[in-house]
């Protein structure tokens, strides 16, 4: 690919994104986003006991990265010595 030609397709993919992300407000990318809910079973380390429950919600683009951002969320509800563990979405 000749050099211009690669310059002027990166310019034209580096602008892009700028021009739509100031066009899209608040509440457009709220309505876009997924929302997830879990329950994770909080186990404790030292001897693999469940103690509990602990619950976590998380907000991303997708449904998959909500989930993930929920279950990071119930694990840094648990205290130390303790983990978030067999997640279940509700």
């Amino acid at each position: 690919m000749p050099r211009r030609l690669s310059v002027l397709l990166v310019s034209m993919a580096l602008a892009v994104p700028v021009v739509l992300g100031g066009a899209a407000s608040a509440a457009e990318l709220s309505t876009k986003a997924f929302h997830a809910k879990v329950k994770c079973a909080k186990v404790r380390i030292s001897d693999n006991n469940a103690v509990g429950y602990v619950h976590g919600e998380g907000r991303a683009k997708t449904k998959p990265l909500a989930v993930a951002a929920a279950k990071k969320d119930a694990n840094s509800k648990v205290g130390k010595g303790y983990r978030a563990k067999h997640c279940r979405s509700l």
